[in-house]
This record gives structure tokens, sequence and C-alpha cells, in this order.
């Protein structure tokens, strides 16, 4: 059974500058490397409707960011952790000049963007929207920054449906993880709070619904690696 828990800003911010320093080394490793597998069907998903602003919300180390950058996007990102958003302009930093301006970031909450009203053709969240505080808000902000017809897509994770690829994921996922992110970050509370936050965010149909209450229309989701991760989009009416 999960149990609430809690994603008070501060605390969020505080946890994800803690683990700032290893968390890309952390990501490829305990996902295997197929967390760059998950970024390029994002970006093939959403390149056909050619969107020329992007939001990156819980931008993080700024990876999609820099995909989308790659693909010919302009792009802003924005999240809580300075540590983090730190790593993302280091990295930016190193990138090759084109004549797509390189991404810019600022530290902002998603439920209270720094942005203009319908500023943006599309809003990525890759992996953060289970840690938002104040979700509903979020939504009803990223809406608000959307243009019409602008896309809304999300990488989040979830749990496998088949019961075997489950029950295997399960044991890893609480298990072997939460072991490896702590040996390597040194914290003790990050690795565990991805799963018990995994276990709490609402899955496939159920965030489905969520972004129709919210406005979106067409959400539907797409299932990754045998559904840990799954691919959700939606669009601003």
């Amino acid at each position: 059974m999960s149990h609430h828990i809690s994603k008070e800003r501060s605390r969020i911010s505080a946890m994800f500058n803690g683990i700032a320093a290893s968390y890309d080394f952390l990501n490829h490793l305990l996902s295997l490397g197929i967390d760059k597998y998950w970024r390029r069907v994002l970006i093939r998903e959403i390149k056909a409707k050619d969107p020329e602003k992007a939001l990156d919300i819980a931008t993080g180390t700024g990876d999609i960011a820099i995909s989308l950058y790659k693909a010919g996007i302009s792009v802003t990102g924005a999240d809580i952790a300075e540590k983090m958003v730190d790593i993302a302009r280091e990295k930016c930093n190193k990138l090759v000049e084109s004549t797509t301006p390189k991404p810019v970031f600022h530290i902002a909450s998603a439920d209270d963007l720094p942005y203009e009203s319908q500023s943006f053709q599309l809003v990525t969240i890759g992996f953060g929207i289970r840690n938002f505080e104040n979700r509903e808000g979020a939504l009803q902000e990223i809406y608000r920054v959307l243009t019409p017809g602008g896309e809304l897509a999300i990488l989040e994770f979830a749990e496998p449906e088949n019961r075997i690829w489950r029950g295997l994921y399960r044991f890893y996922f609480h298990n072997i993880l939460p072991i490896l992110g702590r040996l390597i970050s040194k914290d003790m509370e990050a690795y565990a709070y991805l799963p018990e936050s995994v276990n709490e965010f609402p899955k496939y149909r159920n965030f489905c619904n969520e972004l129709e209450n919210a406005g979106f229309k067409n959400a539907k989701y797409r299932s990754l690696t045998g559904g840990i991760t799954l691919l959700y989009t939606a669009v601003k009416s």
C-alpha cells in the first residue's frame, strides 16, 4: 500500500539539490541507459507538429531541453532546484552554436510560471510531474502558457501491466535501485522517495482523465519498455 508522502516544495528542492552532482550518472546507470531512448521517443512524437518554442518544466540537468535544442526548437527550462539548473547551464555552455538559440533556464515552480499566456507551442515534463506539490495548479499554469492547439508531452514512470514483468520491475525498483542510489549519491532519502512517489502517482488512463479535467483534449498515453515508462500527450483546446 502506498502512503501519502510529502512533496513540499522546499523538501523536493533540497532533495534534488543534494543529488545534483551524481544525478546524470545515476539516471543512466539505474535505467541501464534506456532513459536516452525514452527521450528520443518524446522528441520524435512532438517533432511532427514542428513547434518553434518549448518550455521544459522540471528540467533538472537539462537533458530534454538539450534534446529539444538539437531538434531545432527554441527552449526555456524551469526547475525549483538551483544546483540542478546550474549543471544544465554548464552542459549548454558546451553545446555547439547553431541557428537555434541555446536553452535558457529559470528557477520557477510549475504552479507559478513567470511567462506570459500563450507563449509556447509545446510544454514537456520528464519524470517530474509526480513530484509537484500542487499538480492541479501546475496543469492550470501549463494550460495558460500554451498556445491554442499547443501540446503537452510528459514522460513519467509507471508499473508494467504484465504480471511477470511487473514482479521483476518491482523487485528491482524497490530493492536494488534504492541501494545503488544511496551508495553512489550518499543520499539516504532520494532513492527511497523515488519508488514511493511512483506508487502514489495516478497511472495510465487515470492520469489522462486528470489532464482532460484540467481542460486538455485528446489525452492519451504510449507505453514504453513494457510499461516502465509512459509517454502522455494532450492538446490545449
